[in-house]
């Protein structure tokens, strides 16, 4: 496995396919949809949705919780 496919590994300068997003951030499908459902963008092109790395950065910065 390449250092660019590893576990957590997301660019922002990429795009990803649902399947691969969901391995890279060991996400079920029950998460990816509460993704969607809470804003993350995804295009569908094809039979696929795609996300920008970008638009995981962001969206993880947006829900990230600190301890109170």
């Amino acid at each position: 496995m390449s250092k660019n496919s590893e576990v957590g590994f997301i660019r922002a300068d990429e795009a990803y396919a649902k399947q691969e997003l969901m391995q890279r951030l060991g996400i079920s499908q029950k998460f990816w949809d509460k993704m969607l459902s809470e804003g993350l963008p995804a295009a569908q092109v094809g039979h696929a949705k795609w996300v920008t790395g970008q638009s995981v950065i962001d969206y993880i910065n947006q829900n990230a919780k600190t301890k109170e």
